[in-house]
């Protein structure tokens, strides 16, 4: 349960493109809080600590006690962190307020545990089909990620969503029978794998022969 973490918001007036990117370049974050009456407030942090808090959590979607400037406390569940797609940095940040009391619907990220005998003894390729669960529960239940062991799966098993284990309060709302990983067979080289790489090789040369004769002849 990720509800010790403090994060403290600041109220911001100046809204819009170019105060966002001001804010920015002084090392802040632009976010928006939406509070429970239906309103929302403009709000800012401290980029540094933002993204420092964010790397001792395996998720984003955490529920976190946040102050704001005006010295009140409460607890809200951050939604999204708008990343930029080159930097991979924290450009924005949605929080909701909520309550204690009230239940959830938040999708928690899975990790997985061991390696898989399939993968071990059998040369098999482990992937993960899915990396997040729906899950339903009062906000002190939610966790910041569930585990899935994998180590018993063979070459062809799959561990299903509905044998993910799952704390006690929240409830499962993502297809029990949704494959969360499996272990694949290992890729067999086969005669028509080689010949297309043979004829593909020998395509290459064909091509470069027949631009140095080219050249050759523009030479002349």
């Amino acid at each position: 349960m990720a509800v010790d973490t403090v994060v403290k918001l600041e109220t911001r007036n100046d809204t819009g493109t170019a105060a966002s990117r001001r804010l920015r370049h002084e090392g802040m974050i632009p976010a928006i809080v939406a509070n429970q009456d239906g309103s929302t407030t403009s709000v800012k942090l401290v980029r540094h600590a933002f993204e420092m808090m964010l790397r001792r959590h395996a998720s984003e979607n955490m529920i976190l006690d946040v102050t704001l400037d005006d010295g009140t406390s409460a607890k809200a569940l951050l939604q999204e962190v708008q990343r930029d797609t080159l930097s991979g940095n924290a450009l924005h940040a949605d929080f909701t307020m909520i309550s204690m009391t009230e239940t959830l619907v938040v999708n928690v990220s899975v990790a997985l545990k061991g390696e898989p005998v399939g993968v071990a003894q059998e040369d098999g390729i482990l992937e993960q089909l899915v990396h997040e669960l729906e899950v339903e529960g009062l906000a002190d239940s939610i966790v910041d990620s569930l585990e899935a062991d994998v180590s018993a799966l063979a070459v062809g098993d799959s561990v299903l969503a509905g044998s993910v284990p799952i704390p006690d309060g929240l409830t499962l709302l993502t297809a029990a029978d949704i494959a969360v990983a499996t272990v694949l067979a290992p890729r067999v080289e086969t005669e028509t794998d080689t010949e297309e790489a043979e004829e593909g090789e020998e395509g290459e040369a064909g091509e470069a022969g027949a631009d140095e004769a080219a050249e050759g002849e523009g030479d002349k």
